[in-house]
């Protein structure tokens, strides 16, 4: 079940491309942040961040998603 917290996270880590500075942007620590993306990605069933390219890309689902929940949040 997603979340609202969920969905600012990943806008987090969408609009920055890297994880710690999402984190830093949140006040949290970066591994929870990387977990709670990925479990948002295992919920929908969508890779929505490519985590092994530098500089870190989206998907094309997350391009999708960051623009539905940028009208959301």
């Amino acid at each position: 079940m997603m979340k609202f917290r969920h969905l600012r996270y990943f806008v987090a880590v969408a609009e920055e491309l890297n994880f710690t500075h999402a984190a830093e942007r949140l006040n949290m620590a970066q591994p929870p942040l990387s977990q709670q993306t990925k479990q948002m990605e295992d919920d929908l069933g969508k890779i929505l961040i490519e985590r092994g390219s530098r500089p870190m890309r989206l998907t094309r689902a997350g391009g999708a998603m960051l623009e539905h929940a940028t009208r959301i949040w």
